[in-house]
């Protein structure tokens, strides 16, 4: 039979959870099973999901958790990683082998920055090559595994910040709407219209707003830092207007969006706007 690791994520870091499943799978190959609950063959069509997941928790021997800025707050990455730390505890309570709990941080979140109690465990930089190979070398300590690894952890590491380039994408998207306070009606229509104007041929949508220049300064940012290849802000000028019977100095902005950017995160966006 063959070891059991324990990969928690949600649903939205699946593609991650499947990288490194893949990655554990082909170095430690004959020798450990990776759960990973979405990626289609560890729980069947028609299994008891909630059986299934209870199974890998008590049967795992190493327990490895996708920890991104959303993840962290979902209650199913802490029912998880709370049920093999106490397991964990009371293996060393009868003398019996520590679980290694490892905590991947990935897309925002560093090993510094988690919350209590997930402090107290030995996280790893996900990006990092270097902390790659430690969790690796802790899977193979736990199998009862030696000798050297096989895995290009440089080329791992990549893969992961390429997986994080992409994921962190639509999350500035949904941080730059929410700054507008964009509508949810308008992001409707404005899905709607990047669907016609991608049918045109057509690459880009215009968006104008007059924002306070706070919020203009807070989408500089966003853009600045995250998506700099697929919007543009265009200032037009400082321009007065009316809110709340108060006037107003602020910014008339069009922002230029890549049309494939708010389709490829159109779900996404629907979910967590307005």
């Amino acid at each position: 039979m063959k070891n059991l690791i324990f990969l928690s994520h949600i649903h939205e870091e699946k593609d991650l959870a499947v990288l490194v499943q893949k990655a554990i799978e082909d170095e430690f190959s004959g020798f450990v099973k990776v759960f990973v609950s979405s990626d289609g063959s560890t729980i069947p069509a028609g299994a008891n999901f909630l059986k299934r997941i209870e199974d890998g928790l008590i049967e795992c021997i190493v327990g490895i958790y996708l920890i991104s800025p959303k993840s962290v707050k979902r209650n199913w990455i802490n029912f998880e990683l709370g049920a093999v730390w106490i397991r964990n505890v009371l293996n060393q309570r009868n003398g019996s082998q520590e679980l290694p709990i490892i905590p991947f941080c990935h897309s925002g979140i560093t090993p510094s920055e988690l919350p209590m109690p997930l402090t107290h465990l030995n996280a790893i930089e996900a990006k990092n090559s270097a902390h790659l190979e430690f969790t690796f070398k802790s899977i193979q300590t736990a199998v009862g595994g030696s000798g050297n690894l096989k895995t290009d952890f440089e080329k791992l590491a990549q893969n992961i910040i390429n997986f994080q380039n992409s994921y962190t994408l639509g999350n500035s998207l949904i941080s730059l709407f929410n700054t507008l306070e964009y509508p949810k009606q308008s992001l409707l229509t404005t899905i709607q219209k990047c669907k016609e104007e991608q049918e045109k041929g057509k690459t880009v949508i215009e968006l104008d707003f007059i924002i306070e220049r706070d919020i203009f300064y807070k989408i500089n940012n966003i853009v600045s830092e995250n998506l700099q290849n697929n919007v543009i802000v265009i200032d037009k000028g400082i321009r007065i207007f009316v809110t709340n019977q108060k006037s107003i100095n602020g910014n008339a902005v069009i922002l230029k969006i890549r049309i494939g950017l708010i389709l490829n995160f159109e779900t996404e966006l629907l979910a967590e706007i307005g």
